[in-house]
Order: C-alpha cells, then sequence, then structure tokens
C-alpha cells in the first residue's frame, strides 16, 4: 500500500508533529510506502526522528499563514501551488491520501486524486459556521471518504455522517517511572507559546502560591511568539514570583523533564486531544487542567485520573493545584491511575485502529 500524509511543516516540536512521526514509522515498519507531502518546510530537518525509508516532497508554497487563505496575494500563490500538489501527487499514485492540516490542500484534493481513498484528519474542532468560507469548506468535506477525530465528542460536533474515532498513540518508555516523593517539587507545562495555551492563567493561578511554597518550581517548555513571551515574562516579574517560575524553549527531552517532575498543569483555552497529556499520564505525573473544550475531559477522569477545574476559575485551579502540592497521597494516587488508564493509548492499539481504516481503502 502506497500513503500520502499531507501536513504544513515536520521542523517543530507540537503534538501533532509528535504524533504524525510515530504513525508514519509504523507504517513503514509495517512494509508500507509512505510519503509525506509538506507546503512550508523550507528544507529545515525534521525536530522528530522519521524513517530513513520515508518520502519527503516539501513544496515550499510561501504562504503568508498571518493573514487569510483567502487574501488576494495568498490566492495568486495558492493557484500556483495547485499544479505543485498535483503533479507531486500525480507522481506518487497513492493509494491513501491522509490530510492532516487545514490548508489549501484541504480543498484541492477533492479534485486532484480521485482515485485515492482519501482521509481528512482533524487535531482542532471542526468549525461549521456560516459564510461563504464555510459553505465552501462543508462542500470540499463531502468528497472525503472518512474524517478521522480524536474522540467521540469532536466527532459528533462535526456532523460528518462518515467519521472514524482515532485517538493520538503513545510509545512505551523505557526509562524508569519512579513515584513522586522521589522526584523533584516541580510543576511542568509544555506546548507552543501562543495565547491559545493560556499560560497567562497558569502564571496567575501559581502567583497565589509561589511564595508560600518556596521549594517548589514552575517550568513552562515551548517556542513561540516572541510578543507572547514577553508578556509572559513580565508577568512573572510584576508577580515577583521569577525565583521559582521559568520559560524555557522547548526540548526534545521533555519526557525527562516530566519524570523528574511531579505535577503537569495545563492551562488552554481550547485542546482537542493534547498528546502532552498523554506523556505526562505515561510518566506517571499528577495532572491538573482546566475543563476547556474539548481535549482534557475526553482524556483524564476527574478526582480519578487527574484533576478537571471549571475551565476560566482562576482561585479554583490554585485551590486544587494547591491540594496536589500538599496532599502526596491524592497526587500519587491520580498519577497512578492515570498510568494505568494510559495504556488504551499505546501506539500498538491506536495502529489497528488505522488498519481496519485503510485497509478498506485499498478496496476502493
Amino acid at each position: 500500500m502506497r500513503i500520502c500524509v499531507i501536513a504544513d511543516q515536520i521542523y517543530k516540536s507540537g503534538g501533532i508533529e509528535r504524533v504524525l512521526s510515530l504513525r508514519i514509522n509504523q507504517w513503514i515498519k509495517k512494509g508500507y510506502d509512505v510519503h509525506l507531502i509538506t507546503n512550508e518546510n523550507e528544507q529545515r530537518l525534521s525536530y522528530f526522528y522519521y524513517d530513513e525509508k520515508l518520502v519527503h516532497h516539501d513544496l515550499d508554497g510561501n504562504f503568508n499563514k498571518n493573514i487569510s487563505l483567502f487574501s488576494s496575494s495568498n490566492l495568486v500563490l495558492a493557484a500556483k501551488y495547485f499544479f505543485k500538489l498535483k503533479k507531486s501527487i500525480d507522481q506518487i499514485k497513492p493509494d491513501v491520501i491522509v490530510v492532516v492540516n487545514y490548508s489549501y490542500e484541504f480543498y484541492f484534493l477533492p479534485f486532484l486524486r480521485k482515485e485515492s481513498y482519501c482521509i481528512k484528519e482533524y487535531h482542532s474542532s471542526y468549525s461549521a459556521g456560516q459564510g461563504w468560507v464555510n459553505r465552501l469548506k462543508n462542500y470540499c468535506a463531502t468528497f472525503y471518504h472518512t474524517h478521522v477525530f480524536l474522540s467521540l465528542e469532536e466527532a459528533l460536533l462535526s456532523q460528518q455522517p462518515h467519521y472514524a474515532v482515532i485517538p493520538n498513540p503513545t510509545m512505551q518508555i523505557d526509562a524508569p517511572v519512579r513515584n513522586l516523593a522521589e522526584r523533584e517539587k516541580k510543576i511542568i507545562a509544555a506546548g507552543r507559546i501562543v495565547a491559545l495555551k493560556g499560560f497567562e492563567r497558569l502564571i496567575e493561578s501559581w502567583a497565589i502560591l509561589a511564595k508560600r511554597y518556596p521549594d517548589w518550581t514552575l517550568e513552562i517548555y515551548g517556542d513561540g511568539e516572541q510578543d507572547y513571551v514577553a508578556q509572559l515574562q513580565q508577568r512573572i516579574e510584576d508577580q515577583c514570583i521569577a525565583q521559582n517560575t521559568k520559560i524555557y524553549p522547548s526540548t526534545n527531552q521533555i519526557l525527562d523533564k516530566m519524570l523528574n517532575s511531579r505535577i503537569y498543569a495545563m492551562s488552554s483555552f481550547t485542546e482537542c486531544f493534547p498528546m502532552v497529556l498523554l506523556e505526562a499520564m505515561q510518566t506517571k505525573m499528577a495532572i491538573i487542567a482546566y475543563d476547556c473544550p474539548t481535549g482534557p475531559r475526553n482524556i483524564l477522569q476527574h478526582q480519578h485520573t487527574g484533576l478537571l477545574v471549571k475551565d476560566g476559575d482562576i482561585a479554583a485551579f490554585s485551590a486544587q493545584l494547591e491540594q496536589l502540592l500538599t496532599d502526596p497521597d491524592l497526587a500519587q494516587s491520580l498519577a497512578d491511575q492515570a498510568y494505568i488508564d494510559v495504556q488504551q493509548y499505546h501506539i500498538d492499539a491506536v495502529m489497528q485502529k488505522w488498519d481496519k481504516l485503510l485497509y478498506p481503502g485499498k478496496k476502493k
């Protein structure tokens, strides 16, 4: 079977990039012929490891993604990109095409390779609003054979008639997983440093506690918008908590950081199915997250595998975070149960779901 995956890029350190590397490497291990098309990688190295048998086609669309895809300047580039994409797909002749992103490829694909089994995969919530752009989106969606969502809640919100639910996968960790009391008193958060992740909410909650618990530290790992990073750093300075609150660049050693920390905190305004929560579970951390739409509540069970806080309630988040700081038995209990529960997302189980989806596609 020949599979073509279409994404924006693979040089960043986000959850989508991590998931892509895991899945593509597994497909190659199974003997599939896998091609990856990106539109903005610009010959940069991939952040995560990919099997050398992967065939990567970077088409360099040069789009300005700070403005609308439908702006005049981007549409001129899109017209040229259409033929680049068509040429690549015609050369690859894939049995299956999986579109991971939400760029021009989503709109172009139904008109490019009608012989292939086409799958649209969603790593953000599907929005079917009003206006001509959304009508176009809904129209193009009807040409896909299957829509893959990360949770049943996301699938039902989409109202797509043909869908599959396949969560993000995890890999087995080889390093020993210690109990929380054996680790440093650290709270970890990680992800793209962008406003959507709500790190200012985490800093505000932590500021209520930081001076009372000087032996604890909050560490945030990620790369992103410089202005936003500067704003977060200014908040830390204004709250006088710089001594035990740090922002670090993203690292490919985040699992090692987690294995030596006790609490994972997620303060996002929205999450689809965050890979980083699965990683926190498999490193046996105590987890606290806002009950934002829609990911955390589809992964965590409140007071069983983590703590879910009413979205936007800074005081409640701070209070429940303090519970984890002061009640080691509660923290360990949540971490232990999360470690058991995350096994359902092991890559072997997740890839079986993809196999069931792909084999019917081969027969089309």
